[in-house]
């Protein structure tokens, strides 16, 4: 009987169809999909994560709890990618399961496993963060206006229900190892589809209230139409999130109802990817156009780009000419500047610097002074402040604004 146990496990881990022969050594597969999406949507989460941070710090924001939420996710993403990767370099995505051994799947579930955990962690903080601050964005300071509680509303019931899935996928069988090793036959596991299809099912519902809710806070703004048109399709990035979390719940329900769990598995887990890299384009949607402003970080590297280029293309003809410019050496600070007596007299100035003795009272003239003309006199600094009450939203700092 041992011995028919293990001829069993090195056969196929799913008996073919008529006329399909098992191929264990060089199995067809889509990796070439698998490394293309992969790499895609890491760049671009990469990158706007990256631009966000950029945005922040060139406008003087603090560090805030979404921020730490945001850097959470990008660590639990990549570890799903990696799963992926994993797959892609053992068994292959999109491989059929009668190419591959049953000694084999045991080992290949377990990171499914894995990064099913990942993902739903992935999902939960990034609409976390996207919550908590849109409820920052829209929300006046010191008010707790039915925006904020549907904010709050959302959030309880995104975490809930992620961390509801993440409880039963870690206990849907016993022992514990027989989630991904379906050769222990002692035990029992109770129906993958009583959590894996309400699990898919939050995702869609949380994000159609994240989409809709800043859409009346937008257009209630003090702006022009146009601009409202702009700050609102920023905002609907993420009908892409909404679009990729229905198609992982259709792509669960034939996962959960197929026999080729090792091809079917695929689709959701590109689906997933999908929904994951939306978040952060979402989240990060808003700091864009501070990113690309004039006085941005884009701006800035651009510029510094543009004369660096500049410089190591001009420099053999100031090297070759006789008569570059400038013909002089530059003179130094020094040279500019009278620092013989009490004020500072710049040399070569058209306008003069020109000490004058303030009066010993209010009525007192000096007509023994001679005053050169066109000479500065006196300069003048003003330092106007403004105070808000709370609740005044002309007091909020939209990240949209340049």
């Amino acid at each position: 009987m041992s011995h028919n146990f293990e001829n069993r496990l090195d056969g196929p881990a799913l008996q073919p169809p008529i006329g399909e022969v098992p191929n264990f050594q060089n199995p067809w597969n889509l990796n070439s999909i698998g490394h293309f999406t992969n790499a895609i949507c890491l760049l671009s989460s990469t990158f706007v994560v990256v631009l966000r941070m950029l945005a922040k710090l060139s406008s003087g924001k603090k560090f805030e709890i979404e921020d730490a939420l945001i850097l959470a996710c990008m660590g639990t993403y990549c570890g799903s990618i990696w799963c992926s990767y994993h797959i892609i370099s053992t068994a292959g995505l999109f491989t059929h399961q009668w190419d591959i051994r049953l000694r084999d799947l045991p080992s290949l579930f377990y990171v499914h496993h894995v990064g099913s955990n990942l993902i739903a962690t992935t999902l939960s903080l990034g609409k976390a963060a996207i919550l908590i601050e849109w409820s920052r964005i829209f929300v006046p300071r010191g008010t707790r206006d039915s925006f904020y509680w549907i904010c709050k509303a959302v959030l309880a019931f995104s975490s809930i229900g992620n961390i509801a899935y993440i409880v039963a996928e870690n206990m849907s069988c016993f022992p514990h190892k027989r989630i991904w090793d379906k050769t222990i036959l002692e035990g029992y596991c109770i129906d993958s589809e009583i959590f894996q299809i309400p699990g898919a099912l939050i995702n869609p519902i949380c994000i159609a209230f994240i989409i809709a809710l800043p859409q009346r806070a937008i257009w209630r703004l003090n702006m022009s139409s146009e601009k409202k048109i702009g700050v609102s399709l920023l905002f609907l990035v993420g009908l892409l999130a909404l679009g990729s979390s229905i198609a992982r719940l259709v792509e669960t329900f034939k996962y959960l109802h197929s026999t080729d769990k090792t091809f079917t598995i695929s689709n959701v887990y590109l689906w997933c990817l999908a929904e994951m890299t939306c978040n952060f384009l979402a989240i990060c949607a808003p700091w864009s156009p501070k990113a690309f402003a004039k006085n941005g970080p884009i701006s800035h590297f651009m510029t510094s780009f543009r004369i660096r280029v500049g410089q190591s293309r001009s420099q053999p003809s100031l090297v070759t000419k006789s008569h570059s410019w400038p013909s002089q050496k530059p003179p130094a600070v020094a040279d500019y500047w009278d620092v013989t007596g009490t004020y500072h007299r710049m040399k070569d100035t058209i306008v003069p610097l020109v000490r004058y003795p303030s009066a010993t009272s209010a009525n007192e003239q000096r007509d023994d002074i001679t005053v050169p003309r066109g000479a500065i006199l006196m300069t003048t600094e003003i330092t106007v402040a403004t105070n808000h009450a709370a609740g005044d939203p002309s007091n909020q700092d939209y990240p949209w604004t340049t």
